[in-house]
């Protein structure tokens, strides 16, 4: 007995140690921890990202020679389509230079793309977090926007060397300015994440709505990003109003929340949009990591 005792005595004072090196260490010593934490499971969230690839490879690989050349004659219609989109696109494109031209516009801000995969989805926050398979190496940096086609995913909040961890729409970390569906003034109103349990739905609030804007009748009210702020570009969907909106205690503002416009947890792969130019909003992320 007095040796389990003195056992568990000892370890009590090596957690006590512990704790206080970890409240007293520089916040860099931290951050390398972290750092290193993150570069060390990197690999096993590569290969269970492969995994699953190469999983859905076989399983379609398996698949007979008269379902393949079903599928092959069906996405053979599809780029026949998309090509005649595409030339559509093109002469939009053109006459758009020409205006900017002429009325001598100022270009946005303007992004690279880079394609990612998803690696995994992190429950410890209730299904809020993705870890895509592409970090430092390939350009990603803190504060990108993530998107899948025209539609808001999340933004990039860590960067680690081949891995990025990326907050959700739904996240509680999430903030965005927004546009509603149906209002002529385009008054801004403000999207924020919500906490939810890991068997409900994930949503988003919008709030600051205000008191006189009515919803279009007969269909959800979208929900667009203003572009202010220089993370997200303008009038990017962000989902969709669930719903009415209601009043709130203090204010002459509504709120509503919001279904994110694309299935988040069944995402396999996002577009990370990296902005040229540095922006403030992702200087102040940078200084953040560094605190």
């Amino acid at each position: 007995m007095d040796q389990n005792r003195q056992g568990a005595r000892a370890s009590y004072v090596a957690l006590a140690i512990f704790v206080a090196l970890w409240v007293l260490l520089p916040s860099a010593v931290r951050r390398l921890n972290r750092e290193a934490f993150a570069e060390f499971q990197a690999p096993a969230l590569h290969l269970l990202g492969k995994s699953r690839d190469m999983a859905t490879f076989w399983e379609k690989k398996s698949r007979s020679t008269e379902e393949m050349a079903a599928a092959g004659r069906d996405l053979a219609r599809i780029n026949a389509a998309l090509e005649i989109k595409l030339n559509a696109m093109d002469d939009v494109r053109r006459e758009n230079v020409r205006l900017r031209e002429i009325t001598r516009y100022v270009v946005p801000a303007e992004y690279m793309s880079v394609v990612a995969r998803v690696a995994t989805r992190d429950s410890s926050s209730w299904w809020q977090r993705i870890v895509i398979r592409k970090g430092r190496n390939d350009g990603i940096r803190p504060g990108a926007p993530v998107v899948f086609g025209n539609n808001v995913v999340g933004r990039v909040t860590a960067v680690h060397l081949t891995t990025s961890e990326v907050d959700l729409v739904t996240s509680p970390g999430f903030r965005c300015t927004a546009y509603l569906e149906g209002d002529e003034q385009n008054r801004i109103a403000l999207v924020n994440g919500v906490a939810a349990n890991s068997l409900g739905t994930a949503k988003s609030r919008v709030s600051v709505i205000p008191h006189d804007y009515t919803p279009p009748a007969g269909q959800p009210a979208r929900v667009f990003t203003t572009g202010m702020g220089g993370v997200f570009p303008s009038r990017l969907l962000l989902g969709y109003l669930d719903g009415g909106t209601y009043s709130t205690p203090v204010g002459n503002f509504k709120e509503s929340l919001l279904i994110p416009s694309r299935d988040l947890y069944n995402l396999q792969e996002v577009s990370v949009l990296v902005p040229l130019h540095q922006n403030p909003g992702e200087a102040l992320m940078q200084g953040d990591q560094f605190q």
